[in-house]
């Protein structure tokens, strides 16, 4: 044991990087999953709690816990650390964050503290790796410093929620994260943030990642609520339209968004890109639980007209998915980007707009009829990106 505590290659110094092209590391690709897992309760809790306030309650713990991950990664992304300390405190965070995911199902009510605790661990070890830093690497005392005041600010607001009456917890963690928000939008901050810059490639890789795990947990919520059930073909019909729409999502971000790099030289790009994806995420969650509902249907009322608040489901989360990638797009880096963005974002209006109002109109139709309805919509977006791509292709290497 002794050894392990005295091998060089398990203590290093942590170094402060940018634009060193560095690829996603294993410890960070299983931190990841541990978050997603916690999604996936998430979007059990949307499923048992299809209602407008049950929809409100779950964008508050999307956001929650997206927003404990980006803490993390931004940090990852701003430093190379991978000793055995950074290990160990990495380890203790997913101790949090698991906490945070037995927790989900009734956060709002019985299991109130030992969310608010999980959340609180999980900050309280990031203030902890900002510390090493502050000692490990002189030249980011200032930076580090001031991460170290916002999260805890954060923490204190976090843990006065316990002192609240239950209607008010979700209240005061909105709280404490727009207490964050706005002190790390000081402009002295930012422009300590824009001093040292950020490691646009991993960064890029990183939010990929994670949300193509989102999306496969997706198809994987579908697989697991329909294990058993006997196919015929309203439900091969069904999967057809389905797939489709599931490969246009990927299409739509991975084949046109994905790998391209946000422009740093612009604040508000660059928000733009990142809170895009807070967007993608919740959209993904809620279009999981959305597709595993219709296929029910498909199974139990093959006939009869979808039920309401389904439908309304599938359509918020396939609207919100196009208008995250509206925003994505927006923040993309001009070089990177499309030779007409502007087109792209009308276009995925348009798209947003044509599946609210299947979503609001079309009330008379079957979950087969009106997933291949929308699946109509998201393949001529589909076929647009091609053609885009083709007609006016950038070459993304060489941009790179």
């Amino acid at each position: 044991m002794s050894d392990l505590f005295t091998r060089p290659q398990y203590f290093q110094n942590i170094i402060f990087h940018r634009h060193t092209d560095r690829a996603v590391g294993w410890l960070e690709l299983f931190y990841d999953l541990v978050y997603v897992a916690t999604l996936i309760q998430i979007g059990n809790f949307l499923s048992d709690n299809l209602t407008l306030l049950g929809f409100g309650q779950f964008l508050v713990l999307i956001f929650v816990v997206w927003w404990a991950w980006t803490g993390e990664t931004l940090y990852q992304n701003r430093f190379v650390a991978d000793d055995l300390w950074h290990r160990i405190l990495v380890f203790i965070q997913m101790f949090g964050v698991a906490a945070i995911g037995l927790s989900v199902s009734k956060a709002f009510g019985d299991l109130y503290v030992q969310f608010t605790l999980g959340y609180a661990l999980v900050r309280f070890v990031l203030i902890l790796m900002y510390v090493r830093t502050y000692t490990a690497h002189p030249e980011s005392k200032s930076f580090s410093t001031q991460y170290m005041i916002g999260f805890a600010g954060g923490i204190i607001i976090w843990l006065v929620a316990l002192l609240l009456p239950s209607p008010f917890h979700w209240i005061a963690w909105l709280s404490a994260i727009i207490f964050e928000i706005v002190f790390f939008s000081r402009p002295a901050i930012v422009r300590e943030l824009l001093k040292w810059g950020a490691d646009a490639h991993h960064m890029v890789e990183r939010f990929g990642i994670f949300t193509i795990i989102v999306l496969g947990e997706a198809f994987v919520k579908v697989l697991d609520d329909a294990q058993g059930s006997a196919v015929g073909m309203q439900q091969i019909l069904f999967s057809v339209a389905g797939i489709g729409v599931l490969y246009s999502l990927w299409w739509l971000y991975f084949s046109d968004t994905a790998g391209k790099l946000y422009d740093d030289s612009s604040g508000i790009k660059a928000l733009l890109w990142t809170y895009g994806h807070l967007f993608l995420a919740a959209s993904l969650v809620a279009f999981g639980v959305a597709a595993k509902k219709l296929f029910a249907e498909t199974i139990k009322y093959p006939d009869y007209p979808l039920t309401e608040e389904y439908r309304l489901l599938y359509m918020i989360a396939v609207t919100i998915f196009l208008l995250a990638l509206m925003l994505i797009n927006f923040g993309l880096d001009k070089e990177q980007g499309p030779k007409n963005p502007i087109a792209t974002i009308v276009v995925y209006l348009g798209g947003a707009v044509a599946v609210a109002l299947i979503g609001g109109f079309v009330t008379g139709a079957t979950a087969t009829q009106f997933i291949a309805i929308n699946a109509v919509v998201m393949l001529a977006l589909v076929v647009f990106n091609t053609y885009q791509s083709v007609s006016s292709p950038v070459d993304h290497l060489e941009a790179e």
